[in-house]
C-alpha cells in the first residue's frame, strides 16, 4: 500500500472509516443473533430459532441496500466530510463505490456469523472466515493491485471477493447446521415446537 502515496491512503482510510460506520448495524445485528439464537437451540425451538436467523439476515440485507444507495448517490458529499484535498476527495468517492458493493457482502456475512455463534458452531465458522479473508481476499487484492492496472483499487475488488466468498460459505454452513438441528428435534419429538 505504500507505493501508491499518501494520497492513496488518505483516500482508503476515509472510505474504510465510513464503510466500517455503516458496517455497526449488521454487526449489531449479528450480536442479537446469536444471543436469541442461542436461546431458542437452547430451549429446542429449532423452527424460531430459524426464524429469527432469517429475519436478522433480512433486515441486515434491507439495511445494506439502503447505505449503497446513501453511497452511491452521497459519495462526493461524504468524501468531503473527511477531506478538503481534491484529490483525495476524488479517489474517496470512487473507494466508496467499491465500498457500496461490499455492504451487501458484509450484510449477508455479519448475521450469518451471529446465527451461526448461536448454533454454538465457532470451529468450522473462524476455518471459512480465516480462509475467506486471509487466503481468498487479502492474496487477490495484493495481486490486483500490484501485478495488474487496477492499482489500488485491486485491494477493493479483493475485499469484495473475500467478503462474498464469507457470505456464500457461511450461509451454506448456516443452511446445513439448520437442517441437521431439524431433523435431530424431528427424531426426538417427531415434531418441532412442541
Amino acid at each position: 500500500m505504500d507505493d501508491f502515496g499518501d494520497t492513496v491512503i488518505a483516500a482508503h482510510q476515509a472510505a474504510l472509516n465510513f464503510a466500517s460506520f455503516l458496517y455497526m448495524i449488521p454487526l449489531s445485528v449479528s450480536f442479537a443473533l446469536t444471543i436469541v439464537v442461542g436461546f431458542e437451540v437452547g430451549a429446542n425451538r429449532i423452527q424460531d430459532a430459524r426464524s429469527y436467523a432469517r429475519m436478522g439476515i433480512v433486515t441486515a440485507v434491507l439495511f445494506a441496500f439502503i447505505s449503497g444507495i446513501i453511497l452511491y448517490i452521497g459519495k462526493d458529499s461524504i468524501s468531503l466530510l473527511y477531506s478538503r484535498n481534491t484529490e483525495v476527495v476524488a479517489l474517496t468517492s470512487q473507494f466508496l463505490l467499491y465500498a457500496a458493493f461490499f455492504q451487501l457482502s458484509d450484510a449477508i456475512q455479519a448475521p450469518v456469523q451471529g446465527a451461526l455463534r448461536g448454533y454454538k458452531d465457532v470451529n468450522v465458522t473462524f476455518i471459512m472466515t480465516l480462509i475467506s479473508y486471509w487466503v481468498i481476499g487479502l492474496p487477490l487484492g495484493y495481486v490486483l493491485a500490484s501485478e495488474t492496472s487496477l492499482g489500488p483499487f485491486g485491494y477493493w475488488i479483493g475485499l469484495i471477493a473475500g467478503l462474498t466468498a464469507g457470505a456464500i460459505t457461511l450461509s451454506t454452513r448456516l443452511h446445513i447446521i439448520q437442517r441437521k438441528r431439524l431433523s435431530l428435534i424431528i427424531e426426538k419429538k417427531g415434531v418441532p415446537n412442541e
